[in-house]
């Protein structure tokens, strides 16, 4: 559930069933409202989730995942999935049969970089390319060629692992409710009932993240919606619980690779 949804009124629907796709690769593209909740579904064959505009959190299995436009996510098949849609959302995305592509489903959910090429062809194929190409045909060849980039497209660090033990998920939502708030180790240990040692290994057991780096990763991922929300870096790093804008886009470019202010200009 993303940062403050609790505060936030969501519209609830369900996707469109379909039995089969009448292609190996199927393009859907489609647009979502703000303030949607696409309940908590799965697919018989892999999705290439992408966000053509707009920002969506995703809560595949314990994992949430922020993803801004220009990313995509690989969900493996039967995988429930929802999403959570704070602005509107202009969807791309491709759905392909188990046999079509190398990846397999144990792989796991996957957030990756998708450039301006790989964009620009996902964008041919949602509009260009009929629903029932022709197999031997060249929409078929760009397809296959698209497959091949997608599956060659660099991972992107916007998953956040969420712990399902009772106490340590309190102490996890208690930080995504309120990233502003100091949320030290103590405070942590104090709302588990847990001593320090035992807090710190359980928690790294279930998130594969120590207690420090999780909460930095919910505080940089809070800060993307907030920035693209066109909210100054000053004020965004003072509400995610930063003593000064230096620091935060220092932790922001550890993670992220680029500073607030290009990474909100190239994902608008």
């Amino acid at each position: 559930m993303p940062s403050g949804s609790s505060r936030q009124q969501w519209t609830l629907i369900d996707t469109s069933p379909l039995r089969r796709l009448p292609r190996p690769v199927y393009f859907r593209a489609y647009h979502i409202a703000a303030g949607t909740c696409v309940r908590a579904h799965k697919h018989a064959w892999w999705q290439f989730l992408f966000a053509r505009d707009g920002l969506m959190q995703v809560q595949a299995g314990d994992i949430n995942f922020t993803l801004p436009p220009d990313y995509g996510m690989w969900i493996p098949p039967r995988c429930a999935h929802t999403l959570w849609v704070g602005e509107d959302v202009a969807l791309e995305s491709l759905y392909i049969e188990r046999d079509a592509i190398a990846l397999l489903p144990d792989t796991g959910v996957r957030v990756v970089m998708v450039d301006e090429f790989v964009r620009a062809f996902l964008h041919h194929g949602c509009t260009a390319i009929p629903t029932r190409y022709d197999p031997g045909g060249p929409d078929a060849r760009k397809v296959a060629v698209l497959l091949d980039l997608v599956q060659a497209l660099p991972d992107a660090p916007f998953q956040l692992p969420f712990p399902t033990e009772p106490r340590l998920l309190q102490v996890c939502l208690a930080i995504q409710a309120d990233p502003h708030l100091p949320h030290t180790l103590a405070d942590a240990c104090a709302l588990a009932l847990m001593s320090s040692r035992s807090f710190s290994r359980h928690f790294v057991k279930a998130t594969g993240m120590p207690y420090h780096a999780w909460r930095q990763r919910m505080r940089l991922l809070a800060s993307i919606e907030m920035l693209r929300s066109s909210a100054s870096v000053t004020d965004v790093a003072l509400t995610i619980g930063y003593a000064t804008p230096s620091a935060f886009i220092y932790a922001f470019k550890q993670l992220f690779g680029t500073s607030p202010s290009r990474f909100t200009n190239v994902a608008r």
